[in-house]
């Protein structure tokens, strides 16, 4: 397994991953549960997404960095799934992982 990339916070986390999955990149999400303890523990303790496959490595953050790159347009707006709100940014529902009803 190889780390490519370290979340500001869970959801993030959980974003980054979800979009590995899409494109058939099997990934994880290590060190949810640190984030109560943030302040006592190094700074690579956040939520981090690894890839189980490390020959897909560069794939994987193509995917990543086209993320980082996205510039938040439109409103947030609630999932149909389970009502949960989501920002703009999030182009799958936080809670579910469902993408949003926009049409």
């Amino acid at each position: 397994m190889r780390r490519v990339f370290t979340a500001e916070n869970v959801f993030e986390a959980y974003i980054v991953r979800d979009r590995l999955i899409e494109q058939g990149i099997e990934a994880v999400v290590q060190g949810e549960m640190l984030t109560g303890a943030i302040g006592e523990l190094p700074p690579d303790s956040r939520p981090s997404v690894w890839i189980r496959e490390n020959e897909l490595y560069d794939r994987a953050r193509e995917v990543i960095e086209t993320f980082e790159n996205e510039v938040p347009s439109g409103p947030d707006w609630r999932c149909r799934n389970c009502g949960e709100d989501n920002e703009a940014s999030f182009g799958l529902c936080w809670n579910c992982s469902r993408p949003p009803d926009r049409g």
